[in-house]
């Protein structure tokens, strides 16, 4: 399903429409869980991908090679070493199954590993009823948000140890997405913090992110007002002014009146923006991939900074 919007701004101002209504303090540690598997990938989802990069391009339209059980045992040796031989072998059956069944091939004819196919695979996938790219990018947005809010330092220092326990599994599991691994509410496991916990949560989230949202949406609203399509950066130059407070703070540069709150609400915004601009789902503009190229450095610098 397509993008609602047609430019990053909009698209952007509607995810925070979105991250207004998702965002909910007291639900956000129990959703959390299934937003990963919402936005994780399949097996054979990997598996596609993969194959679309072991291959140069003009194999893949060339069909030269074949799909067969050798190449997905290669595949499943490669990304799960750590199973069992007898849960590998089961994960092999169950690829090369979907493949077929994807295909709609018969068994004993031969899957070509050629564009058709590998479209035809994702294609399925990109258009599940009731599932959009629109939903899986905010999902991962979601989760990148709040994650950044409950790893923030202050709040952690509030929160009880199983808190901050589960807050930091749902990190690693987060990373392992971000890899394309495929995650279940199952393999996480669900966790509903103490009474304490929810409480200081509630109140860390209406003093800071209800704050730093606002914020988001107004640095939006007022770039579309005073719309600049020109130069290198196109119509993403009008949030600009972020960025550059960020670059300040981690150059040691900004002065005294920036403080915790204010760049806590730089950081969600840029995260948002950071997310959005990598994610595969959006449409790769040269514009974006030069606030790319300026951004990622600045906030490279800033995890460093902050030991994240």
């Amino acid at each position: 399903m397509a993008w609602p919007s047609k430019n990053h701004l909009d698209n952007l101002g509607e995810i925070l429409v979105r991250l207004h209504w998702w965002l909910q303090p007291d639900t956000i540690l129990t959703e959390l869980p299934y937003d990963l598997e919402f936005i994780s990938k399949t097996d054979i989802e990997r598996f596609a991908d993969w194959c679309c990069s072991a291959v140069s391009k003009e194999e893949l339209e060339q069909g030269r090679y074949n799909i067969n059980k050798s190449l997905i045992k290669f595949f499943v040796e490669k990304h799960f070493p750590d199973l069992s031989p007898e849960r590998q072998k089961d994960k092999i059956d169950a690829i090369n199954q979907q493949l077929y069944m994807l295909l709609k091939l018969p068994n004993y004819e031969r899957i070509v590993l050629n564009n058709a196919n590998m479209n035809k695979i994702i294609d399925f996938f990109n258009n599940i009823p009731g599932e959009s790219h629109f939903e899986k990018t905010t999902k991962k947005i979601k989760t990148a948000v709040a994650l950044k809010w409950l790893q923030d330092e202050e709040l952690s220092k509030e929160l009880s140890k199983p808190t901050n326990n589960f807050i930091r599994r749902i990190g690693d599991f987060y990373g392992r997405t971000k890899k394309g691994e495929h995650i279940t509410v199952a393999q996480i496991g669900t966790y509903n913090p103490p009474p304490g916990d929810k409480k200081k949560i509630m109140e860390d989230f209406e003093s800071k992110v209800e704050l730093a949202l606002m914020f988001a949406s107004q640095e939006i609203k007022q770039a579309k007002q005073g719309l600049r399509s020109d130069g290198e950066y196109g119509v993403l130059a009008n949030i600009m002014e972020v960025i550059k407070r960020l670059e300040k703070y981690v150059e040691g540069k900004q002065d005294s009146s920036y403080d915790y709150i204010e760049h806590f609400k730089d950081i969600i915004f840029l995260v948002i923006v950071l997310n959005y601009i990598q994610d595969p789902y959006i449409k790769r503009t040269v514009e974006a991939d030069k606030l790319l190229k300026k951004l990622l450095p600045i906030y490279t610098r800033y995890k460093e900074l902050k030991n994240i």
